[in-house]
């Protein structure tokens, strides 16, 4: 049998959770400003994206890392299958069982959606290349190569999937009529003072919080536990507090911030966000911003910047 070709960097499975009633996605493209409805099989996904360069397979299975994700993936789709019927069925503040197994695989499976998109890829590169670890000349497979590696070898991985098992995990079910999107990058990092969100590599830290839509009525945050020891209690439950329409918004807007291209979504209506896109990496909401967020947001229109003009 043939080696699938086209490699999705945000899973089928998941992805199914936000069809409509036709079976469809909505989806708005960043890029062209367009709507169109389309499969879970045809979006986020390109062709031998998850392929290890020639210069680094020496005896691997160049496509062992595809291999890897796909039982990640089968693993963590019955967890979740289980953890949304669960949520649906609790009442506010209702403990949602989860063994230490399941919960170290859900982190791990987090951590490498995280890390496995076009989004982090191009973050990653870009991020070698303003360190001056990597050639701005340098082509598509010393590109890779160098990300491979730095994945394989820099722990960044093993440490973010750690501190999202050490954080606090609550549930919060979105009560409003507006559903909770997602992306082409579904897995946002927020500050612990919710004023930014972040695009980087480090793992949950100084209140930092992880932010996973996982259908469009439900939403899991994984709060660092230090700075949000408060909500301890709550661990594994289900959050006292139901989204209202401007907080499904306020997620909505980080998937925008997050999605290399596309958002995706039940509904065909992506007004919302597309009025907060022009906004990203331009300060708008910074008012009263420390000199560190003021330094992030410049970063992040460096960034998207240098992908405008690749684009």
């Amino acid at each position: 049998m043939s080696e699938p070709k086209l490699h999705h960097y945000v899973p089928r499975f998941y992805l199914t959770y936000f069809l409509d009633a036709s079976q469809k996605l909505w989806v708005y493209d960043k890029q062209t400003d367009r709507v169109f409805a389309t499969g879970p099989t045809r979006i986020a996904a390109e062709t031998q994206f998850y392929q290890l360069p020639a210069s680094i397979v020496g005896t691997l299975d160049p496509l062992s890392i595809e291999k890897a994700l796909s039982d990640l993936e089968s693993r963590a789709s019955a967890i979740i299958r289980r953890l949304v019927t669960d949520v649906s069925k609790a009442a506010p503040t209702g403990k949602i069982f989860l063994s230490e197994e399941d919960r170290v695989t859900l982190s791990e499976f987090l951590a490498a959606q995280h890390f496995r998109t076009l989004e982090l890829r191009d973050l990653i590169l870009y991020l070698l290349k303003d360190g001056g670890l990597i050639d701005n000349n340098a082509d598509l497979e010393q590109q890779m190569a160098f990300q491979f590696m730095v994945l394989s070898q820099s722990g960044l991985l093993e440490e973010f999937a750690e501190s999202i098992y050490r954080s606090i995990w609550l549930f919060a079910k979105n009560v409003s009529a507006v559903p909770l999107i997602t992306s082409d990058h579904p897995v946002c990092i927020k500050t612990g003072n919710n004023r930014m969100w972040i695009k980087g590599v480090e793992p949950l830290r100084d209140g930092n919080y992880l932010v996973f839509p996982m259908t469009p009525h439900l939403v899991l945050y994984c709060k660092e536990a230090v700075y949000w020891a408060k909500v301890k209690g709550y661990d594994l439950s289900v959050s006292p507090v139901a989204l209202e329409p401007d907080m499904v918004h306020h997620e909505n807007c980080g998937q925008a911030f997050m999605a290399s291209r596309f958002l995706i979504s039940s509904t065909s209506d992506f007004g919302e966000v597309r009025d907060f896109i022009p906004s990203i990496g331009a300060g708008t909401y910074a008012t009263n911003a420390s000199s560190e967020e003021v330094h992030a947001v410049e970063r992040v229109a460096q960034f998207l910047k240098g992908r405008n003009k690749k684009t």
